[in-house]
């Protein structure tokens, strides 16, 4: 419950709640995390197949809370902003699919950092689109990331490597419209709660890219249903949930910067399951990708 100090100013959150709420947005950027390791060990499906699953059987997760959180059924109390929740759905299929191609076409920590960039492009356009404050770092911060986000390519090596190059302008892509929906989100701040959001996208996702999904090969998709169904649910539907949890607990700022265990985790799923190790100088882009979002996030 948020509390009032004397001042009539809302007080900090308890001690004890902000870590609570790291807790929840670290856990859920491991789950976020986890979609690395379904669609690798997925097969014979394309990006568009295994977005259209991966978003079906998350919005059955969050229809399945209905009768818990009944908010994105009231539909007379948001009808003014449908406009805007359809542009979050085509944004979210958009990112979604070209992340799940890179995922496909590059190692995870490049899929991961460079999707992960989209904090600097909502910084770079908030202040025309939504009149907020520009960061303070701003152009240091995109700077920096720029040379992180050369250093990450490694451009020597797509030129020994040039079928990498795809997956590399894919996830780079996705960080561009990843942005989309987290401007919007910031837009709908207050007005459509984050539940509401992320059913409607993740319904939407699944509606358009439904052509694609269902003329996969009826067998392949029955033989690898215990991979979709837990790609959706685990690495789509919960952790959204965790993350709404989690930031009610802590300050934005927080959240975001806990949020940069993401391409982290997927570094280390890399690691771990696919024996992927960042280059030195790909190390050297993503610590400085990683600064950059930090100072933006001041």
């Amino acid at each position: 419950m948020t509390e009032i100090d004397r001042s009539g100013r809302v007080a900090a959150p308890p001690v004890t709640a902000a870590w609570q709420g790291v807790g929840l947005v670290v856990l859920a950027t491991l789950c976020f995390s986890t979609a690395i390791l379904f669609v690798r060990l997925i097969h014979g499906l394309d990006a568009m197949t295994i977005t259209f699953y991966r978003s079906l059987f998350a919005f059955l997760f969050f229809c399945g809370l209905l009768p818990r959180f009944r908010e994105p059924l009231d539909f007379a109390r948001y009808r003014r902003y449908i406009p805007l929740l359809v542009g979050l759905g085509l944004a979210m299929a958009l990112t979604a699919s070209l992340y799940t191609y890179a995922v496909q076409h590059t190692t995870a920590a490049n899929a991961a950092l460079l999707n992960n960039s989209a904090p600097l492009y909502v910084a770079l356009l908030a202040p025309p689109l939504l009149k907020e404050a520009r960061p303070r770092y701003l152009w240091p911060g995109i700077a920096l990331a720029a040379l992180g986000v050369i250093l990450i390519t490694d451009p020597a090596r797509l030129q020994l490597d040039p079928a990498a190059s795809g997956g590399i302008a894919a996830a780079a892509l996705s960080g561009v419209t990843y942005a989309g929906p987290m401007l919007i989100g910031r837009a709908l701040r207050g007005r459509v709660s984050s539940l509401t959001q992320i059913w409607w996208g993740a319904g939407l996702t699944a509606l358009l890219l439904s052509p694609f999904g269902l003329r996969g090969d009826p067998a392949t998709i029955l033989s690898q249903l215990h991979l979709l169904i837990p790609l959706g649910v685990l690495s789509l539907g919960v952790p959204y949930l965790l993350m709404f949890l989690g930031l009610a607990r802590v300050k934005a700022q927080v959240g975001s910067v806990a949020a940069l265990m993401e391409p982290v985790f997927g570094t280390l799923i890399g690691f771990l399951f696919f024996a992927e190790v960042l280059t030195p100088i790909g190390m050297l882009g993503a610590l400085g990708v990683l600064t950059a979002i930090v100072l933006i996030s001041r």
